[in-house]
C-alpha cells in the first residue's frame, strides 16, 4: 500500500490534452466546412420537398377532377339513357328506339361496355359482346352474390366495383346506382382513366369507399423496380387519417402522397410521388459535394492522426482493459504511455482493477458461505443489524438415522457424503428462488419470502413445496448412486410451515448472520420430526396447505398436539403435484418410497421432548 501511495504522488501531468487538441482543432475547420455544406444541402432538399408536396397536391387535384368528370359523365350518360327509355316505354316501336338510343350512348361514350337495369335488362356494346358471352347472366349472378351492394344502392349510395375478374376483361369497372327506384349497373373501360393516373413520376391510385382497388398499377416490372408503389403501400396509407404524408414502404422507398375523396366519398384518389425521383438531381450534386468532402476529410484525418497517436493508443488500451474486466479478467497492468491526463487515468485504472479483483475474490468466497442474494445486499449496504416482520414459508429437512450411519464412516467419507447430498438439495432450493438459511449437521433449513420472494405468500409456499418434491426426485437419484457404490440408501423427512417470522441480521456489529426466527420456524421443525411416525417424506402444516391446496395432492394426517398449542395442529402429507405423473395417494407414495404402512395407534412419539402427541 505504501508503494502505491508513493506512485500516486510521483505521477504528474506534463503534457495536457488541451495542447494536443489545439492542433486537432485546426484540422477540424475543414470538417466544419463540410458540415456547413451538408446543412445547406439538407435545407435545399427540404425546400424541394415542400415544392414536391405542392406539385403532388396539384397533380392530385387535376387528376381527381378529371377522373370525377369522366365517371360522372359515364353515370350521367347511362342515367339519361335510362330516363329516355322510361319515357318511351309505351311507344309501339320501343325496341327499335331503345336500340337506337343505346347505340347513340355507345358512340358518344366509347368507354361504356354495357348498361343493366332490372326493368330494361342488359344492353352491351358490340365490341364488348365479342369479348364476353353471357354477360347478362354474369352480372345478374354477381348482383345476387353481392347483396350488400344492392342494399347500399337502394339506400341511395353510389357504389363502384372492379368487375375485371368477373368478366375476364382487364380494366372493367362498374358503377351501381339507383334510377327510378331500381338498381342500375353501367360497366365501362377504365384503361383511359389509368393512363391519366400513371404518367411521369407520379402515380395515382383510385380506391372505392371500402378501400378496394379500382385503378392500380399491375406492371410487375415497374413495381419491382420501385418506380411505382405497390397497392399494399396504398392500403397502409389508407389506415392514416391525414390527407398529406411522407410514407416509407417496406423496401425503404419514400413516397409523397396526397389523398382526396371524390363523388361524395364514393372513391378516393391517392397520388404518390417518388421522393427519390424528385431529389435525383439534388442527390447527384450531393454526391459530388460528398466526394470532395471525403478527399478533404481524408487529408484532415492524416493530420489528426499525426497529432492524436499519443491520445488514441492509450484510450484503446483502456477500452481493451475495460472489455477484459467486463469478461471477469481483473489481471490488468497498464503502463502509462504518456505524461498527460490519459496516462494518469491508465495508472488509476490499474489500481482500480486490483481493487475490483480483490472485491470479486471476497464476493466469490462470501457467496459460498452466504446466499448470493443476501451477499449482494450485504455488500451494497442494503442489510443492516436488526430484523423485520415477514410472511414466509420455512422448510426443514433431516436425514433419518444419520448419526448411526455416520459412525460407520470415516470423517472424509462423511464430508464427501454430505457435500454430494447438500449439493443436490440446495440446487432444488435455489431453482425455486429460496434461500438456504443454515445447515444443522445433516439438516437443511431454507426459507421463501424473507430476503427474496416469488411475489406473494401463495407463490412462496408453492415454491417451497415444489422444492421438496424436487428433493424427492433428487434423493431418488442420490440413492441410485448410493446403491451403485455399495452403500445403503437414505431416507429424509421434510417439514414445511408458513406464517409470520422475524427475518434479519442477527448477531453483533462484528459478526452477523442473516436468519429467520419465530414460532413459524419452531413449528416447521416439529413438523419435520413428525414424518417418521407418519411414514411420510413431505409433511406440511395447515397454514401451508391452505396456500397450495389447489396445486397439490395431499392427505390429511391425524391432528397433532404441539407443545405450547392448545388446539391440535392439522398436518398434511404431500403425495404429488396435480397433473404430474407419479403417486396419487399416500399408499402409492409409501410404496414408491419403499416404506411400510404405519400403525398410528401404536406410535410411540418422542417421549424425551414430548413436543407432540397424535390425536384422533
Amino acid at each position: 500500500m505504501k508503494k502505491n501511495r508513493k506512485m500516486k504522488k510521483s505521477f504528474k501531468v506534463k503534457h495536457p490534452i488541451g495542447v494536443k487538441l489545439g492542433a486537432i482543432f485546426a484540422s477540424l475547420v475543414i470538417f466544419v466546412l463540410g458540415t456547413t455544406v451538408a446543412l445547406v444541402y439538407v435545407l435545399f432538399a427540404k425546400d424541394q420537398g415542400v415544392n414536391a408536396k405542392s406539385n403532388t397536391n396539384s397533380i392530385n387535384e387535376t387528376t381527381a377532377n378529371a377522373v370525377q368528370l369522366q365517371l360522372q359523365n359515364i353515370q350521367g350518360d347511362a342515367n339519361n339513357y335510362l330516363n329516355v327509355l322510361y319515357v318511351i316505354k309505351d311507344d309501339n316501336h320501343y325496341e327499335e328506339e331503345a336500340e337506337y338510343f343505346f347505340n347513340e350512348l355507345c358512340q358518344s361514350n366509347t368507354d361504356i361496355y354495357f348498361v343493366y337495369s332490372q326493368s330494361n335488362g342488359y344492353k352491351a356494346s358490340a365490341a364488348f359482346s365479342e369479348l364476353v358471352t353471357g354477360g347478362q347472366k354474369i352480372i345478374e349472378s354477381w348482383i345476387a352474390s353481392n347483396r350488400a351492394v344492392s342494399d347500399k344502392v337502394k339506400a341511395g349510395t353510389v357504389v363502384i366495383k372492379d368487375l375485371s375478374a368477373s368478366f375476364g376483361v382487364p380494366y372493367t369497372l362498374g358503377t351501381f346506382f339507383k334510377n327510378n327506384n331500381e338498381l342500375v349497373c353501367v360497366a365501362y373501360n377504365a384503361e383511359s382513366i389509368k393512363e391519366t393516373c400513371f404518367k411521369n413520376s407520379n402515380s395515382t391510385y383510385i380506391v372505392n369507399a371500402v378501400g378496394e382497388p379500382l385503378i392500380y398499377e399491375d406492371n410487375q416490372e415497374f413495381l419491382d423496380a420501385g418506380l411505382v408503389p405497390s397497392f399494399e403501400t396504398v392500403q397502409e396509407i389508407l389506415d392514416y387519417s391525414g390527407t398529406e404524408y411522407i410514407y416509407k414502404d417496406s423496401q425503404n422507398n419514400r413516397w409523397i402522397y396526397i389523398r382526396k375523396n371524390i363523388l361524395d366519398n364514393t372513391c378516393s384518389v391517392i397520388t404518390l410521388t417518388s421522393e427519390s425521383s424528385i431529389l435525383k438531381a439534388i442527390n447527384l450534386t450531393a454526391l459530388r459535394i460528398i466526394a470532395v468532402s471525403f478527399a478533404v476529410f481524408f487529408l484532415a484525418i492524416l493530420i489528426i492522426r499525426f497529432f492524436s497517436r499519443s491520445l488514441t493508443n492509450p484510450i484503446e488500451d483502456l477500452v481493451d482493459a475495460t472489455n477484459r474486466i467486463d469478461r471477469g479478467d481483473y489481471d490488468i497492468h497498464l503502463r502509462p504511455r504518456t505524461k498527460d491526463e490519459i496516462g494518469f487515468l491508465s495508472d488509476r485504472f490499474t489500481n482500480m482493477a486490483g481493487g475490483l479483483a480483490e472485491r470479486n475474490r471476497l464476493m466469490s468466497t462470501f457467496t459460498k458461505f452466504v446466499n448470493k442474494d443476501i451477499a449482494e445486499k450485504a455488500a451494497s449496504g442494503q442489510l443492516s443489524l436488526g430484523g423485520e416482520d415477514k410472511n414466509a414459508t420455512v422448510f426443514l429437512s433431516d436425514i433419518r438415522s444419520f448419526t448411526a450411519m455416520s459412525e460407520k464412516m470415516t470423517a472424509p467419507e462423511v464430508v464427501e457424503f454430505l457435500n454430494d447430498y447438500f449439493t443436490r438439495m440446495v440446487d432444488c432450493v435455489n431453482r425455486t428462488n429460496g434461500i438456504v438459511d443454515k445447515f444443522i449437521g445433516d439438516a437443511v433449513m431454507a426459507v421463501w419470502g424473507a430476503a427474496t420472494t416469488n411475489g406473494s405468500p401463495e407463490e412462496d409456499a408453492w415454491a417451497a413445496v415444489k422444492a421438496a418434491l424436487m428433493m424427492r426426485i433428487a434423493l431418488y437419484h442420490f440413492n441410485e448412486n448410493q446403491i451403485k457404490n455399495g452403500r445403503n440408501p437414505i431416507k429424509i423427512g421434510c417439514g414445511i410451515n408458513s406464517g409470520p417470522i422475524v427475518a434479519g441480521q442477527i448477531g453483533s456489529e462484528d459478526h452477523m448472520n442473516y436468519t429467520v426466527i419465530g414460532d413459524t420456524v419452531n413449528l416447521a421443525s416439529r413438523t419435520e420430526a413428525l414424518n417418521k411416525p407418519f411414514a411420510t417424506d413431505i409433511l406440511i402444516t395447515e397454514n401451508t396447505y391452505l396456500l397450495v391446496k389447489d396445486k397439490i395432492i395431499a392427505e390429511e394426517m391425524p391432528g397433532v398436539h404441539v407443545k405450547g398449542k392448545t388446539d391440535p395442529i392439522k398436518m398434511y402429507a404431500v403425495v404429488n403435484a396435480k397433473g404430474i405423473k407419479g403417486p396419487k395417494d399416500i399408499h402409492k407414495l409409501r410404496e414408491f418410497l419403499g416404506w411400510d404402512e404405519p400403525e398410528l395407534d401404536k406410535v410411540n412419539t418422542d417421549e424425551e421432548e414430548k413436543k407432540y402427541k397424535i390425536g384422533k
